[in-house]
């Protein structure tokens, strides 16, 4: 079974808990990876690739990714929110929802600019591996809270039946 699918289950509990889930998709914070409010979006259904998914999810992943913009966009510090679905280490189809924080643009140029510009593919992928941190650490009241402000904030209707 691939990890999304162990979440879904509940096999796997992420840190501060499920954040949305209805019939067709599922939010929760990253489980191993430091940093608050940096969530992943999958579909309930597993599938691999995007243009697998039917048009009921994909209108449900939007509205959930747009709310979920949303709310991260009011931390404090945040500055940007990056939207990406790789598919490398889970099968499974999802989207990283990763919050820009000002504090993020310290780091050393090398690794975070390209050409002198913020470059979002290094910045993101330095910050996941910089802020990895074993499952059992995530224990964060700072990862808590974004997921609590998260929960009690988003507001989604599924789409209906198919």
């Amino acid at each position: 079974m691939c990890l999304t699918c162990k979440i879904i289950s509940t096999e796997i509990n992420p840190p501060g808990g499920i954040i949305y889930q209805d019939r067709r998709v599922i939010l929760h914070h990253c489980l191993d990876i430091n940093i608050p409010g940096y969530l992943i979006l999958s579909p309930l259904r597993h599938t691999t690739q995007y243009q697998d998914l039917t048009g009921v999810e994909l209108a449900v992943i939007h509205t959930t990714l747009q709310q979920a913009a949303a709310i991260l966009q009011q931390l404090p510090g945040v500055e940007k929110i990056y939207i990406c679905s790789l598919g490398e280490e889970t099968t499974h189809f999802h989207f990283h929802v990763f919050p820009r924080y000002r504090w993020m643009l310290n780091e050393p140029d090398e690794a975070i600019r390209t050409d002198g510009k913020i470059d979002g593919a290094k910045l993101f992928s330095f910050m996941r591996v910089k802020h990895k941190i074993s499952p059992a650490g995530m224990l964060s009241s700072t990862i808590f809270a974004a997921a609590e402000d998260l929960r009690n904030q988003i507001c989604i209707s599924d789409g209906g039946a198919e």
